[in-house]
Formats: C-alpha cells, structure tokens, sequence
C-alpha cells in the first residue's frame, strides 16, 4: 500500500476532497478513508476545517502558498471573504501588512488547522446584507474582498478580527458616506 500510497499522493493537487481521493481508490471506500487519516496522523496534509472532507499538502510543515490556502477554502466555506486589515491591506488602503488571512465565514465553524489563516463566523444573512450593500471589492485568488469601507464597519460591528491602527490608514481613500452606509448594514444584523 506504500507504493499506492506515493503513486496517489503524486496524481492529486495540492488541495483535494475525500472525494478526490476515492477516485483514485474506486470500489474501496474504507482504503480512501485510511489514507486520508494516515496522511493527516503524519502531517503530511491538514484538514481544512473538521468535519469537512477538504485537505491540503503541507510540504514539511511550511505555510501553503496563498493561493492554495484561498482555493482550499473556498472549497469548504462558500461564504468566505476576506475581512479586517487583510482586506484593507490588499487593496492599499493599509500601509501596515496583516501577519495571518483573516476571513469570515457564515457557515458555523469551530477551528480552523491551516497555518496563516484566521476564520471568524458572521451570522446566517451576512453575506446576504454585504452584498446587498455593494461591500464587496475585488477578490485575492477568487475570495471575494470586503470593501474598504465594508471592511470598517465589519471590524467596528463584530470587533474580532485584527485592524491597522488610524495612523497607519489612507483616509483620504475612504468615504464617510460609504463607511456610514456599512454601518446602517452592519447594524441590521
């Protein structure tokens, strides 16, 4: 099974499915199951966020690429969006860089594994009042951003995500009337 092992591991992507890995184990579900476990035991894959069948390849213990972690992601959370000072930060509103990815998700989670990333549950709807909003801004590897402004109030309402401090914003990029607009939104929540 060793050298099924490395033959498999070889022919998936970086991020997979459980479901990935039973096409290439057919007929034998209990052997894709196994394997999976094995490879998590030994560290060679995390699981995105337990009890979601999405992985990803850790090579020796480093931090996956962005665009692994923001594929394996959007994978298991389809509300995800980045959030707080990330948001802030990519779209050059920032001048001070977040040290992990912070996200928000609708759907409920209790932890997430992957390294450099940080998810924060927003109530069922959120998704539904930010867009509604016009809070969405551009994406980082087709996770949608959260708007500057969006991204403001967010950080005001739910206070669980990391901001730059006032210093080290462009004010002059921000609209008051569109930070008020956030906040109306927010505040419906």
């Amino acid at each position: 099974m060793n050298a099924l092992s490395r033959d498999i591991d070889t022919r998936l992507p970086v991020v997979f499915t459980l479901a990935d890995l039973k096409q290439q184990l057919p007929g034998d579900e209990q052997a894709a199951m196994a394997l999976a476990l094995r490879w998590l035991e030994s560290g060679q894959v995390r699981q995105v966020a337990p009890p979601r069948p999405v992985f990803i390849r850790l090579g020796s213990g480093e931090t996956p690429a962005e665009a692994d972690l923001c594929l394996a992601l959007r994978r298991a959370f389809p509300s995800l969006v980045v959030v707080g000072g990330s948001a802030l930060w990519r779209q050059g509103i920032s001048h001070e860089r977040d040290a992990v990815l912070d996200c928000a998700v609708s759907e409920p989670v209790e932890r997430c594994p992957l390294p450099g990333v940080r998810l924060h549950q927003r109530p069922a709807g959120w998704l539904d009042v930010v867009s509604r909003a016009g809070g969405l801004h551009g994406h980082l590897h087709e996770v949608p951003l959260l708007s500057a402004e969006m991204a403001v109030a967010d950080a005001a309402r739910f206070t669980d995500v990391w901001v730059p401090d006032r210093d080290h914003l462009d004010w002059r990029t921000l609209s008051a009337e569109r930070i008020t607009a956030a906040q109306d939104a927010m505040n419906s929540l």
